[in-house]
């Protein structure tokens, strides 16, 4: 888009330049989460997770230890989107035609946890940079190009009866988080498993129904802003070209 970009100046008293910018505007990464019809699911990462309260099947009964919850449950959480797409619609939720599944690095990566600091007595904290730290360290067995989704799990917290956790959209190539929305969704069902698959389901459901359009409003439909280094470096190269 070529714009004129008129500067003002006092050199020998006062002189008009005129500069011509060529600013192009092409989409800029978030919109592409929007734009293309198929995502990869890299799952569900609890490396920086805690799981807060006792962790059993109903009414106390055989409460899991952190070693258990780490390599028994967080499996079977991961497993469980992937055996029952019906449940747990990521084509439905994320408007997407194709749905590939990478959960290698996560399932690996979700192995290292240290299980003292997953089950935990209080709920943690996950900043943005802790987020763009984790998924530089997914690799690609799937597809090397597109766009990745993974949800961050932040707090299992069974006595505030809530999961929260970042719905993550990244780069596939060069690994840069290009969206990050907080959920947070309330378990439901028997046993251990489905009790917190419940509140992924209940997320994904609250995804489809408001979440998503709301989402596209904010990163999609609104107009890039210029960012302003971005815009200065652009203005520097169009006058060198225009000289």
């Amino acid at each position: 888009m070529l714009r004129f970009i008129i500067l003002c100046s006092a050199i020998s008293g006062s002189s008009l330049l005129l500069y011509f910018g060529l600013f192009g505007n092409k989409e800029s990464d978030a919109r592409r989460v929007f734009s293309t019809d198929e995502v990869v699911w890299y799952g569900l990462d609890f490396t920086k997770a805690h799981c807060v309260g006792t962790f059993d099947q109903g009414m106390g009964a055989d409460p899991a230890d952190g070693i258990e919850l780490r390599d028994k449950w967080i499996p079977a959480w991961n497993n469980l989107v992937i055996a029952e797409p019906q449940n747990f619609n990521l084509k439905r939720s994320f408007r997407k035609r194709h749905v590939y599944y990478d959960l290698a690095s996560v399932s690996q990566l979700n192995k290292t946890i240290d299980p003292e600091e997953l089950l935990n007595y209080k709920e943690t904290k996950i900043g943005i940079g802790t987020i763009r730290g984790m998924v530089k360290k997914y690799s690609n067995y799937e597809k090397v190009d597109g766009i990745g989704l993974v949800f961050v799990i932040e707090n299992f917290n069974k006595n505030t009866k809530t999961a929260g956790l970042y719905v993550t959209f990244f780069d596939l190539a060069t690994k840069k988080v290009l969206i990050s929305e907080f959920m947070s969704g309330n378990p439901v069902g028997f046993g251990l498993r489905n009790y917190w698959a419940g509140a992924i389901k209940d997320i994904l459901v609250w995804i489809d129904f408001y979440e998503f359009n709301k989402w596209k409003d904010k990163y999609y439909n609104k107009p890039p802003e210029e960012e302003p280094d971005n815009a200065v470096s652009k203005l520097q190269n169009a006058k060198a070209d225009f000289f």
